[in-house]
């Protein structure tokens, strides 16, 4: 990856994980909204859970990782995103959540996957 190629997506990276940090941290409570809605008969806010780790193996070449141990940071940041809830008394810790960010994060390698067997490599 060319040098300033490599430093954009640093920056996306790091814009991408604050995001996410502070979408669990701050106390905005629009989950509400969300435990209406349904997506392919799950509630949306796992919906969205998952789908927000689904960008996460794709910074993987940025930073020269092999797939397994930049699979387990992801799966690490997943858990930890959703750990530090428990820690803030003004927002919920919820299993269900946990698992929609563990499955996003293994969305996200099979995609990733998908993604160089077929575009990258052809």
């Amino acid at each position: 990856m060319k040098t300033g190629h490599s430093s954009f997506f640093r920056k996306l990276f790091w814009l991408y994980t604050g995001a996410i940090f502070l979408l669990v941290a701050l106390p905005i409570n629009s989950a509400g909204e969300l435990n209406d809605v349904t997506v392919l008969s799950f509630r949306g806010d796992y919906f969205f859970h998952a789908l927000m780790f689904i960008p996460w193996m794709f910074f993987r070449p940025v930073f020269r990782f092999t797939d397994l141990p930049w699979l387990l940071w992801g799966l690490m940041f997943a858990a930890g995103s959703e750990g530090i809830q428990y820690l803030l008394p003004y927002r919920a810790y919820n299993v269900n959540d946990l698992v929609a960010n563990v499955i996003g994060v293994a969305l996200s390698f099979l995609v990733y996957s998908l993604w160089v067997r077929i575009v990258v490599s052809s």
